[in-house]
């Protein structure tokens, strides 16, 4: 193997890590502020579908990213009123989501009709042959490492996540920053899918994020909540995806099945290996004002 070969490997490991950077960055904000968002996968479905669906009939893969806000933004301010103002549980609602996500986003697929199931062009790259999804990802978690832990609103937003009654008692809007960071997690998760389907296999399929969702969640983990670690830990898992999809330039006796185990086997050595790591105290907890 020669150098090329290194430099491939890392490209196509930066781009399998982006998707889950976005979800992860998503999961690891509400999750900061007390909410467990189990739903990012179904988010990150529903926005690849989006993405592909606004780029073949909108006519570019701008229109087809601004297509994903959108739904990212309608479908955060659903999530976030059924979870913060009823409430209700929210290990249900994010597993309902994820069944619901799958079984509307294959209808809409399928009523979408062939041209859905067209493979759209490569996007540009924008430096060093990273496209725009990958270089903002990586500018995004160090943009929110800055944000929650070097300002006055990202304290705010942690203290939501420690204790939601004792911040409520200090003057902060529970309510109000819940909501909001619900939905600014919900588009980080559909970019998420946004990535997956027009910056990197330009097509979507039936249930193309195959776990992703869950696999950020586990780099939120194993990043401790922390965005550039978290961020890190998905490049990891990236680096088994990226060995799977190039098993065959390996020549190995392995079938390439085994491979695309690969960043399943490393979620569950994660998991196991991190153990029960202590992440914001009401993460989970129902709020009720009062």
């Amino acid at each position: 193997m020669d150098a090329s070969w290194g430099i491939d490997f890392l490209l196509a490991t930066i781009r399998a890590a982006t998707p889950l950077i976005y979800c992860a960055l998503g999961v690891l904000i509400a999750e900061r502020v007390g909410v467990s968002y189990l739903g990012v996968e179904g988010m990150m479905l529903t926005g690849a579908l989006a993405a592909i669906l606004g780029t073949i009939f909108g006519g570019g893969i701008w229109v087809g990213v601004l297509i994903t806000l959108i739904v990212g933004i309608i479908m955060g301010i659903i999530i976030a009123a059924i979870t913060v103002y009823l409430p209700t549980d929210q290990v249900v609602v994010g597993i309902a989501f994820n069944l619901a996500a799958l079984g509307v986003t294959s209808y809409v697929f399928r009523l979408a009709g062939n041209r859905a199931q067209e493979m759209i062009p490569m996007m540009k790259p924008l430096i060093f042959r990273f496209s725009p999804f990958e270089v903002m990802a990586f500018i995004l978690a160090v943009f929110m490492w800055w944000f929650l832990f070097k300002t006055g609103p990202g304290l705010k937003m942690r203290s939501v996540g420690e204790n939601a009654h004792a911040a409520d008692a200090a003057g902060i809007d529970v309510i109000k920053v819940r909501f909001i960071t619900l939905i600014i997690a919900s588009v980080l998760s559909a970019l998420g899918g946004a990535a997956l389907t027009v910056g990197w296999v330009r097509v979507f399929t039936d249930n193309i994020t195959l776990g992703r969702g869950f696999i950020a969640l586990a780099a939120v983990y194993f990043g401790k909540w922390n965005p550039i670690l978290s961020s890190i830990a998905a490049v990891i898992f990236g680096a088994g995806e990226a060995l799977a999809f190039r098993s065959q330039a390996l020549g190995s006796f392995l079938n390439s099945y085994y491979y695309f185990m690969l960043p399943y086997v490393l979620t569950l050595l994660v998991v196991g290996l991190t153990g029960q790591t202590k992440g914001p105290a009401d993460v989970g907890k129902l709020y009720i004002r009062k």
